[in-house]
């Protein structure tokens, strides 16, 4: 399949939701288009290349859109919407190119001045409505650079199912970067398949449970390297490196946004220093698994139990409250872990049984894990 190729401007359709309205590019968008284009937050997630200029901004305008409609290889709109004093303004830009066999990549930029009010969502149905309607496409592409959450919470909107990390894929001033990946089909509902999960900031009784930041980096070093932790998380790698932590923070955002695991720091409310780490390293929509370990400066004061009490609470939080709607609590431990299960039982955990040869320790035995669980009050049975 090509798309048709269309005369510019004037073969150009308008389409419009009463807010949002996509429309032909023209020469008066040049200034707004060098705005969006030299945008650091643009150029750190685009190809668009450094140094952007007028003579660029028209170009694209002039030469670069009409081209992609006269050949049929990119069909790019200008998106418009009213400014503060009700007067139309360029707000970004919506493409679709031509992928062959009923297929296209889409891809959008937004105005600084726009983000954050809905506009590019509103702009990208538009899109999806002619790719799907008018063109006749079967499904639609996304690719961002790994970190790129503003555009991944925009094809979660329109309903794109996310396939994954790609790794190395994405071209981008002289080097290969990790790319995600989603994918829209016509049939697909354009609303979101579920929950936009998150790591909320907790706020427990002598810690902070919040999101991991690249400071923490050398004090999960430590903490991952401890002989105790190495212990009772075989899963780690050893040595314990700064690239594992900031490789261990990458995955805990990617985990958090398809809602499979969710992992946080544990730190001093005071300070923010990093005490160590909690997570819910497995949920299903009826329980969540709760699991934590404590750099070893920082045993002995209890934050083990109070951050783990605060994983509970949110567990057990409606979801509409921002919480997990859990049912139900449970921890696994080896058997050996004597601190481990002393904090369990300090939590409220009562024992519900065995897993036999639940895991295999570093030194290649097998534990016996220990279950704890505990149920949600709030919930009537």
């Amino acid at each position: 399949m090509t798309f048709p190729s269309t005369s510019f401007p004037d073969g150009v359709p308008v389409l419009t939701d009463g807010r949002v309205t996509l429309r032909a590019h023209r020469v008066d968008d040049v200034a707004a288009v060098v705005e969006q284009c030299r945008d650091p937050e643009t150029l750190r997630w685009t190809t668009i290349p450094l140094g952007y200029d007028t003579a660029m901004g028209t170009g694209f305008v002039t030469e670069m859109v009409p081209k992609g409609w006269g050949s049929g290889a990119e069909h790019a709109f200008a998106v418009e919407v009213a400014d503060a004093h009700g007067s139309p303004r360029y707000a970004g830009t919506v493409s679709l190119r031509d992928a062959g066999a009923g297929r296209a990549d889409i891809g959008f930029v937004a105005h600084p001045a726009v983000r954050g009010e809905g506009v590019t969502t509103s702009a990208l149905q538009l899109l999806l409505g002619y790719g799907f309607e008018t063109l006749g496409l079967h499904t639609v592409i996304w690719w961002a650079d790994q970190g790129n959450w503003g555009s991944r919470k925009v094809v979660w909107r329109c309903g794109f199912t996310f396939g994954g990390t790609v790794h190395r894929w994405l071209p981008e001033r002289g080097e290969y970067r990790d790319g995600w990946v989603a994918t829209l089909h016509r049939d697909d509902e354009r609303a979101p398949l579920g929950p936009w999960w998150s790591l909320p900031t907790l706020d427990g009784e002598d810690v902070v449970v919040r999101p991991l930041r690249a400071s923490d980096d050398e004090r999960l070093v430590e903490g991952g390297n401890d002989l105790d932790v190495q212990r009772s998380v075989p899963a780690f790698p050893s040595p314990y490196r700064l690239e594992d932590a900031a490789a261990f923070r990458a995955l805990a955002t990617d985990a958090a946004a398809a809602g499979t695991s969710f992992s946080w720091a544990v730190a001093d409310p005071r300070t923010d220093v990093l005490l160590g780490a909690a997570a819910i390293p497995h949920r299903t929509d009826t329980s969540a698994e709760i699991g934590y370990w404590l750099h070893p400066d920082a045993r002995g004061h209890g934050y083990a139990r109070s951050a783990v009490e605060t994983l509970v609470a949110h567990a057990f939080t409606p979801r509409d409250m921002g919480g997990l709607g859990a049912l139900r609590a449970y921890v696994r431990i080896d058997e050996l872990n004597d601190a481990s299960l002393a904090v369990a039982r300090a939590a409220g955990f009562e024992m519900s049984g065995t897993e036999r040869a639940g895991q295999v320790r570093r030194d290649g035995t097998f534990a016996d894990m220990v279950v704890f669980e505990r149920v949600n009050p709030l919930i009537d049975f």
